[in-house]
């Protein structure tokens, strides 16, 4: 491959070799066709050159000047066009050499490719060597397809890249529940956050429910004197004092009523055992004047015809008497009915009671 290359890098000899010839020189055929076209041009300029040609009230030096840059004119054209043909013919003849090197190029590029393979393949067929080696059970980790098994597609790596690759793999694990734990942390705290912002919520409605029932609570006289007052608790003290004093007095008052009260019950307790014994014998005696009644009634009815004048007056005072012993004894049970709820209302009167006082 070297001496190939070698052979396409040898420089060209400095001196052209004077036997070939030049590629860019007019061929016979173009240049007698140049020569012709060149007398047959020269004809026509020398005959428009003639004095006959000359218009009329030009001097013949004007003249001849003018048919000099004339004639200057045309040989400057003609040699533009002559040049113009000639760079046409460069550039066609430079693409034609421009495309025949690219393809030698590419030509030497694929040479130069299927050198590199055949060297290629022969490292490896001088490297890559079959080679029976002993593993121990767990180092292989190639799938089991077939009973034998093919190891062309295999290849044989150091203990330590495996070792690199599995803690580099269990770095990465650790890295990705790292990071599924703060993703977990993050999302407690964001509904921690959002448990938190309910509860301001609910908090804020409470205490503006709060505020409502403050805005529309009626100021009591008490409130009043507690806002108005700096020393609300030394106030309520001295009128809780008051209010002990009072009740001390009320109670002593009540204790000297409740005395006055029970002498009174006493004696009219005694009042009512002798009424209770006095209405006693007036039932007994009620009892025995109805007994009486009734046997005068009996006789009297016994004896209606034998009674006269007189007996009729004695018959209406016994009724007038038993009348008003009856009435006596109606008194007397209403005067017991009253006496017995007096007893009761001041029965009742001695239990406690505390009134509030207002001041």
């Amino acid at each position: 491959m070297d001496r190939i290359g070698k052979g396409f890098d040898t420089p060209a000899p400095s001196t052209a070799d004077s036997s070939l010839p030049n590629p860019f020189a007019d061929r016979p055929s173009t240049a007698r066709q140049h020569a012709q076209a060149k007398s047959q041009l020269e004809a026509a300029i020398n005959d428009l050159d003639k004095i006959s040609n000359m218009p009329e009230g030009i001097e013949e030096s004007v003249w001849q000047r003018l048919c000099a840059y004339r004639r200057e004119k045309i040989e400057n054209d003609l040699l533009i066009k002559q040049k113009a043909l000639v760079l046409a013919e460069m550039d066609n003849f430079y693409k034609k050499r421009v495309e025949e090197d690219e393809r030698l190029r590419n030509e030497i590029e694929g040479i130069f490719d299927t050198l590199n393979k055949l060297h290629d393949d022969r490292v490896r067929f001088n490297l890559n060597l079959e080679v029976q080696l002993m593993l121990k059970q767990g180092q292989v980790e190639v799938d089991p397809t077939n009973f034998i098994q093919d190891y062309k597609d295999s290849a044989l790596i150091h203990r330590t890249v495996v070792e690199e690759l599995n803690s580099n793999i269990k770095q990465l694990g650790e890295s990705k529940i790292t990071s599924m734990m703060e993703s977990k942390d993050f999302r407690k705290g964001i509904i921690q956050l959002e448990w938190e912002q309910k509860r301001m919520l609910m908090q804020m409605e409470d205490f503006q429910n709060k505020m409502k029932d403050i805005q529309f609570m009626k100021v009591t006289r008490e409130i009043q004197l507690y806002l108005s007052n700096e020393d609300y608790e030394g106030k309520k003290s001295e009128e809780i004092g008051k209010l002990e004093q009072t009740i001390l007095t009320q109670l002593k008052h009540h204790e000297k009523n409740v005395r006055e009260k029970k002498r009174i019950m006493k004696d009219l307790g005694k009042t009512v055992k002798s009424r209770d014994s006095e209405n006693s014998s007036m039932d007994n005696d009620l009892a025995e004047l109805n007994v009486t009644v009734n046997e005068r009634r009996h006789i009297d009815e016994v004896n209606a015809d034998r009674r006269s004048n007189t007996g009729t007056e004695k018959r209406y005072q016994e009724i007038v008497q038993r009348r008003k012993l009856v009435d006596l004894a109606k008194a007397q049970a209403q005067e017991v009915a009253v006496l017995r709820a007096e007893v009761e209302r001041l029965r009742m009167r001695t239990f406690p009671a505390l009134v509030q006082v207002e001041h």
